[in-house]
Formats: C-alpha cells, structure tokens, sequence
C-alpha cells in the first residue's frame, strides 16, 4: 500500500518541477532533497526501531509519507506570484517525506526479526517484490487517475490516501516485532553506534558497494523522464515529444521486470546458487542496460529502449535483496535496526547524490553520459563483490589444536562446526 503511492508519485515528480519552470539541476534536486533527508534520519530511525520496536516507526513513516504526497497535491492547487515560491513548496513536501521516510530500512529489520537465515532472502526478496509491485502498478494507477482528471493534484491526493491505508494497516494489525527494552544509558543514540558497524571488514564493504549501486541506480531514475522527453518522439509524424503518460507507462513497464526477478527469479538464482553469486549477477546486468541505454542515443528506437529497461531492471532486481540479506547475516541480531538504518542512511546518501551528478552531468557532457558513467559504476562493483565473496568462500584452514573441545578424534570437526554462509561456525 505504502509503495503504491510511492509508484504513483515517482514519474510525476520531474513534470511537478517543470510546471514551475524549473532546469534540468532543480529536477534533479527534487529527487535529491528526499534522500538527504532520508539519510540525516533514517539511521537514527533504525536505532529508535532497535531501543523502542519496529511498529511506532512504521507507522510514523507511513504517516509522514501521507503527508508528503498531500502537500504535493496542494500546491498543484495553489497560485503563485513567482514560480520560485511553489517550487519551494514542492522541495518542503520533499523534506517532510524524507525525514519520516524510514519504512524500508525499518521494514528490513522487521523481516530480519521474524525470519531464519535460510529464509531471509526469499523475505528480503517479498519486500522487493512488493516494491516492484508499487513500481509497477503504481505509475499505471497514477497514469489512470491522472487521464481521467482534469485536475492535475489527485494522483498526489490518492497516493496520499495509500500511504494514510497503510500507516492505519500498521496501527491497527501489525504486531511487534522486536520487544521493548530499557534505555540502559543516554549513548544510544548517539552518532558512535555506528563505528563499530564498520569496523567490520565484510560488512562494511557490503555496505560500501550497495552504496555505489544504489548511486548508479537513481543516475537512471534522476534523468531518464529528461532523457525520453528529449530524444525521444511519437505521434503520426514522430514530432511529440515523450510526456508524462509515456515516462508512467515505461516506469510501469520495468516495474513487471523488477516484480518478477524479485518475487520469483531471485528465489530461484539464490537457491541454486547463492547470494554471492546473484548478486554480481544483478551488478553485470545492470551495466549491460546502462550500455544499451547509450545506445539508444546512436537509435533512439521503442525496442532498444524496452530490452535496456528490461535488463537493467532484472539486475537491479537481483542485486539488492542478496545485498540486504548478506548485510543481515553479517550483523548481530541485537542491532539489526541499527545496521539496516545505516545502510538505509548512506543509501539515501547515494540517492541524493545520484541524481544530482547525473542532471550535472546531464547538461554539462551529454544525454547519455550519466547512463555510461552508472554503467562503469556497476562493473566496479560486480568485480568488487566478487573478489569479495572469493575471499568469503574459500575454504577456512581446519584447526589443529588438540585441546580445543570442538576438534574431535584425529582433528576433524564434529558436524555442529559446520561453514554458514561462508564462516565456519563452532
């Protein structure tokens, strides 16, 4: 319900910017401004989920999304001397939503409490799907909602009402997922939380390169509604530029992409194979669809365009969720808000960056020079994850000490001492 609005709200966002005359920077800023916001609060949103429980959370997070989306309505209904002022409403509506944007880090941690560590992708991989779901059906309900209308608010009002559904969901039915404990000290909150968070070698690389994904992602999200309304053209005499209806329809498209690799595909790769392994699958595939996204500069035709959106979306898809779920079982199971938080955090950092680098380098170098950088991106970080994961999986040395009581008769390891996920466990 929640990813409903979100799916509703996201194609619109660069034609909201745009009816105030805003550039191509300022659209990107509209995107960027969110996920600063989400990066100054959702790590201390994680570590409030830890000390107070998971539901509060969500449930302000839903209710400030609501928010949000309404105050994005009302200033489609507003006038305005200057254009500047409702473009500083728009960025206000941003900075709400932002800020209280918390629910998917929050959700991470409430799957990682009621989950086992073999079941936590396939529940890493649900939430994806349910993000593709939003992502998918949402920009076709809000292309519906908004052709129907003859008032351009109501998508904004009615992804407002599915956020408002899905904060009552939570108040209401969702039971608590992590117990209430005391504050032992007044130091929970504070910033050092997260230090011995990156101490951790593995863990923080994961974190590292997701980050970079993550920032190779939004590069595609920031511009590509630019991009379509630029090169690309229909109508009898191919003279009308790509609009609003066009950018929804294609969200929507990819959107069938990411559903199906997260809610199925994704299950299936890791179960064979492992989440190592799919996720430098998802880094490469991401990459061969910024490549092709370049090539739709040298023929800006619908089929390119449609095999680039679908590749990048399956390998964003696969990427993420095996991400998340090595990220999970790297940490302890006390601070699983707190690790996801973070995660969320830096990961909204990439988000704000993003768009911003990419609009930059939008109207700076070339229209096609963000998805090529984003693709070089992605490359990095499937060799980087893989050298990683070589290092992760490669046999761990038996040890030979008689006295340790583990090593049985002839210093072998009893059954219990056996390798999960890539770490010898006694």
């Amino acid at each position: 319900m929640d990813l409903l609005g979100f799916g509703i709200i996201l194609p619109q966002l660069p034609f909201f910017a745009l009816r105030f005359h805003a550039s191509s920077l300022q659209v990107g800023l509209l995107f960027a401004i969110y996920s600063l916001c989400q990066f100054l609060a959702s790590p201390f949103l994680g570590m409030i989920s830890d000390r107070f429980g998971r539901k509060p959370v969500l449930v302000f997070s839903q209710l400030g999304s609501a928010i949000g989306y309404a105050m994005l309505g009302a200033v489609t209904i507003l006038h305005f001397g200057q254009p500047w002022q409702g473009l500083a409403l728009l960025y206000l509506a941003r900075v709400i939503d932002g800020i209280s944007g918390g629910n998917i880090s929050t959700a991470q941690a409430y799957i990682s409490d009621v989950t086992t560590p073999a079941g936590r992708a396939r529940g890493m991989g649900l939430l994806g799907a349910a993000f593709g779901i939003g992502f998918s059906v949402g920009p076709a309900m809000g292309l519906l909602v908004g052709r129907n209308s003859t008032h351009p608010a109501l998508p904004a009002f009615v992804a407002a009402a599915f956020s408002f559904a899905a904060m009552l969901m939570s108040a209401l039915w969702l039971k608590e997922s992590n117990s209430h404990r005391p504050v032992a000290d007044e130091a929970w909150l504070h910033p050092s939380r997260f230090i011995p968070i990156l101490r951790k070698p593995v863990l923080a690389q994961l974190i590292y390169a997701s980050v970079v994904t993550m920032t190779a992602f939004t590069m595609l999200e920031g511009t590509i509604g630019l991009y379509l309304n630029d090169k690309f053209k229909h109508g009898p005499h191919h003279d009308i530029p790509y609009g609003q209806f066009e950018l929804s329809l294609y969200f929507a498209y990819i959107g069938v992409f990411i559903m199906y690799g997260q809610g199925r595909l994704m299950g299936q790769l890791v179960k064979k194979h492992g989440e190592w392994f799919v996720s430098v699958l998802g880094a490469l595939l991401v990459s061969v669809g910024m490549s092709l996204y370049v090539c739709t500069d040298w023929k800006p035709v619908l089929p390119l365009l449609l095999i680039a959106g679908a590749i990048n979306a399956l390998g964003r898809s696969l990427q993420q969720p095996p991400i998340a779920t090595l990220i999970s079982k790297n940490s302890d199971r006390s601070e699983q808000g707190t690790v996801f938080g973070l995660y969320q955090g830096l990961s909204s950092l990439a988000r704000s960056a993003g768009p911003v680098i990419a609009t930059l380098v939008y109207a700076k170098v070339g229209k096609v020079s963000q998805f090529a950088l984003a693709g070089v991106m992605t490359l990095g970080v499937a060799v980087w994850i893989a050298r990683l994961a070589k290092s992760q999986l490669r046999p761990k040395p038996a040890m030979q000490s008689s006295e340790n009581p583990a090593i049985g008769a002839g210093g072998t390891v009893p059954a219990a001492a056996t390798a999960v996920g890539g770490y010898s466990e006694v």
